[in-house]
C-alpha cells in the first residue's frame, strides 16, 4: 500500500492507495476513533483489477482541514477528492462516521457514487439512549477537558467498550489511534463533527420546527454490514438504514463482532465486500468467471481466533423480504427490538 498526500478543496488528505486496473475504484472511509489504517486487512483483497483509495477523514489522522464540519461541507471535500483521483463514479464503503459521510455523499452527489456499503453507521435514526457519547461530544468545553485529563485512556475506553470479538486489536494500530485522538487539534476536529451534527437538532428544538430530512439516497446497489453485538448501535439501527435505502438493499450481520466490525472480523468483511463488488473483479481478472447474479447464499471464511473461542457460526444476510447467509465466527444473536430515537441527521 502506498501512502501519499493529496490537496483538494480545503483539505490536505493523507491517502492510502492499493491496486490498479480498469475496475470501478473503491473509496474506503473510516470511523472514530480510527484512521485509514482500519482498512489495512481489507484494501489488499479488494485491489484486484481496481484502485482502492483510503483517506484519513478531513481534520483527522494525517489529513489537515479546518472546517466547517457539517456533513455537506465534508461531502464537498470527498467530492473534490473523487473528481481529482477518479474519472467517474466510485464504489464507497464507510464505517461509523465514514458510513454517515458515505450516505451523505450518495445523497448530495449521486453522480459520484455507484455502489454503497454502510457498516455500523446510522442514517436518519439514532438510538441516543445507547449512543450516549453523541450528545456528550456535542457539549461545549467538557469533552476537551476529558480528553486532556484522560489522554490515551479515553481512546482505549472507546475501543474496548464497543469491541466484542475474541480477536484483539493489535498493539501497533491501537498506539496509532491513541496518538491520533490525543492530539488537541485532532480532538477538536473530531468533536466538530459531533457538534455540527447536533446543531440542526438543537435549532429545531429551540424553534419548535421540524428538522430537515437527509437527502434520498439512490445508488445502483446498496449493502448494510453490521457487527451484531454492537452495544452502541444495535441491529435495529442497521435495519432502519436498510428501510431508508429501499427494498433492494441487503443487510449482512456478523455474529461475534461489535461496533468495530472491519477490524474485528476482516475475513468475513473481505468475503462480503468481494461478493458485493464482484462484477468489476470478474471483468478485470479473466482467469475467474463471474458467478451467477443474485446467488441465494455465499460462504465466508471463518475468522481465526484463540483456541478457546466459540466455534464459527453464520453471518445472516438480511433484506426487507428475503434472507441468505454467509459464515462468520462467534455467537449468533437475534436482532434487537429496542425502540429507535426520533429521526436525526446521520452521525456515528
Amino acid at each position: 500500500m502506498t501512502v501519499r498526500t493529496v490537496t483538494v478543496a480545503d483539505t490536505r488528505f493523507l491517502l492510502r492507495e492499493e491496486g490498479s486496473g480498469p475496475g470501478t475504484p473503491v473509496l474506503l472511509l473510516h470511523g472514530v476513533p480510527e484512521t485509514s489504517s482500519v482498512w489495512r486487512d481489507v484494501a489488499p483483497h479488494l485491489a484486484v483489477g481496481r484502485r482502492v483509495l483510503a483517506p484519513d477523514l478531513p481534520g483527522l489522522g494525517g489529513s489537515s482541514y479546518a472546517g466547517p464540519f457539517d456533513v455537506p461541507s465534508l461531502v464537498a471535500q470527498f467530492a473534490a477528492l473523487i473528481e481529482a483521483e477518479a474519472s467517474g463514479a466510485v464504489d464507497v464503503v464507510g464505517h461509523d462516521w465514514g458510513g454517515s459521510l458515505a450516505l451523505g455523499l450518495a445523497g448530495e452527489r449521486p453522480d459520484l457514487v455507484r455502489r454503497l456499503c454502510v457498516a455500523n453507521a446510522p442514517f436518519r435514526e439514532i438510538p441516543l439512549h445507547r449512543a450516549v457519547h453523541i450528545p456528550f461530544f456535542a457539549l461545549p468545553a467538557v469533552p476537551e477537558l476529558v480528553f486532556r485529563l484522560g489522554g490515551r485512556r479515553v481512546v482505549d475506553l472507546m475501543l474496548s467498550v464497543a469491541w466484542k470479538s475474541a480477536k484483539p486489536l493489535d498493539d501497533e494500530r491501537r498506539a496509532e489511534y491513541e496518538a491520533a485522538y490525543t492530539d488537541p487539534d485532532k480532538v477538536a476536529a473530531m468533536l466538530g463533527y459531533y457538534r455540527a451534527a447536533a446543531r440542526p437538532r438543537l435549532q429545531a428544538l429551540l424553534n419548535r420546527t421540524p428538522m430537515a430530512g437527509a437527502p434520498k439516497v439512490k445508488v445502483e446497489k446498496s449493502l448494510v454490514l453490521w457487527g451484531a453485538l454492537d452495544p452502541v448501535l444495535p441491529i435495529a439501527t442497521g435495519e432502519s438504514v436498510v428501510r431508508d435505502l429501499g427494498a433492494d438493499c441487503v443487510m449482512v450481520t456478523v455474529p461475534g463482532a461489535g461496533h468495530f466490525v472491519i477490524e474485528e472480523a476482516p475475513a468475513v468483511v473481505n468475503d462480503v465486500l468481494l461478493d458485493f463488488l464482484r462484477d468489476d473483479a470478474a471483468q478485470s481478472a479473466p482467469a475467474k468467471k463471474a458467478p451467477a447474479k443474485s446467488a441465494p447464499a455465499k460462504k465466508a471464511p471463518a475468522e481465526s481466533a484463540p483456541a478457546k473461542s466459540a466455534p464459527a457460526r453464520k453471518a445472516v444476510k438480511r433484506a426487507p423480504v428475503k434472507k441468505a447467509a454467509v459464515k462468520a465466527p462467534a455467537k449468533k444473536t437475534a436482532p434487537s427490538s429496542a425502540p429507535e430515537a426520533p429521526p436525526s441527521p446521520g452521525t456515528p
